[in-house]
């Protein structure tokens, strides 16, 4: 797998599997109508991903070489998010200092929307790391316009194929929607140790890639 290939795959995971997005993923489904909100509401995190990598393709693709100086300081970026990441994942182990809401006060508004507005609810909640780093990525590569195109669709499979195959799994029938409101609940009481296991490992995938790319520069 080349360079450029294995950040995206990366980057893909970091926004599959981002704790806020999930978690309002979750809260959607809870609505009137799952399956039309889950769907508005991938479809807004898509568009803002999507849109992020398409405009860094079009404007910097090839532009920035991976042994320059800017190159290295996007791996630079990379591995220091990916640290922060980590660091953030370990504290968010210890015990919190008062007690938490059931829901978090900025997801509260999620529930019981509808499909325009969890639209709108999918492009404020994305994640915006794993395109912003995948940008990077991409304005240091040297691959052709197509190979820009499949890395988009390589980052888009992983990004957007993760929290859609938790949307259909918990629509699929009507007894897999009754169980959204449990899982919803089980995952809000355990946000912060599922958001630490995913900071951590997100974080040290991070850094292993910005380091093995560097290396090979």
């Amino acid at each position: 797998m080349s360079d450029l290939a294995h950040t995206l795959v990366v980057c893909g995971l970091l926004s599959g599997t981002q704790p806020i997005t999930l978690m309002g993923l979750l809260l959607v489904l809870g609505g009137a109508t799952p399956r039309a909100n889950g769907l508005s509401f991938l479809a807004g995190a898509f568009l803002v991903q999507a849109g992020l990598l398409i405009g860094a393709s079009a404007l910097f693709g090839g532009s920035i070489s991976a042994g320059s100086d800017t190159g290295r300081s996007f791996l630079g970026v990379r591995i220091g998010i990916g640290l922060l990441l980590f660091v953030f994942g370990l504290l968010l182990r210890r015990p919190p200092g008062k007690p938490i809401p059931e829901i978090p006060h900025a997801l509260e508004r999620l529930r019981d929307m509808g499909p325009k507005q969890s639209f709108v609810a999918g492009i404020v909640v994305a994640d915006y790391q794993g395109p912003v780093i995948a940008s990077f990525a991409l304005a240091s590569s040297s691959v052709a316009f197509g190979g820009r195109l499949a890395g988009l669709g390589l980052y888009a499979l992983v990004a957007s194929g993760l929290p859609l195959g938790l949307m259909l799994w918990t629509t699929r029938s009507e007894r897999a929607r009754d169980q959204v409101t449990k899982v919803t609940t089980w995952v809000m009481r355990n946000r912060r140790k599922l958001a630490s296991w995913f900071t951590i490992v997100g974080g040290l995938l991070l850094v292993v890639d910005g380091i093995a790319s560097l290396l090979s520069t």
